[in-house]
């Protein structure tokens, strides 16, 4: 599998030329899963956000049962915590054996500062996902919320 090809096809990637893939590939470090395998853990400290190859993962928000979502192949977990580096509110746990990629912040960062275009590209590609999350989440807007 081209790792190449799957981070073209996350949203924070889309539009990344050749070059900015690869920058972003060489990063990555594939890790292989086995069910019910935490991927991320509530309480860490964030240093890394993962893409899924191939597999599934569920989130499940801290002292909580139920997945609040689940996340596939060819989508990423641990994005918001790029922004915010407080502890992870949420775990991930594999379904079944998964494949991901870690994409550690500080190398990311690192990728995004020798390559501006990317970065910009990144960072609003990151803002239209996360203004639609708010609004699918705010469906009533004469609601105040802040």
């Amino acid at each position: 599998m081209d790792v190449r090809e799957t981070l073209k096809n996350i949203y924070l990637f889309r539009d990344a030329t050749p070059q900015e893939l690869a920058a972003v590939a060489a990063i990555a470090e594939r890790k292989d899963c086995i069910a019910g395998e935490q991927v991320i853990r509530p309480g860490q400290i964030p240093d890394a956000l993962f893409v899924v190859l191939s597999g599934t993962v569920d989130v499940i928000l801290k002292d909580q049962d139920t997945p609040l979502g689940t996340i596939g192949s060819g989508q990423a977990a641990g994005v918001m915590a790029f922004f915010d580096r407080g502890e992870r509110m949420a775990s991930a746990v594999t379904r079944e054996a998964t494949h991901v990629l870690r994409l550690p912040f500080d190398k990311l960062e690192k990728v995004l500062a020798d390559h501006p275009t990317l970065a910009i590209r990144f960072y609003r590609h990151a803002c239209v996902f996360l203004a639609r999350q708010i609004r699918e989440l705010a469906p009533d807007l004469h609601r105040r919320y802040f």
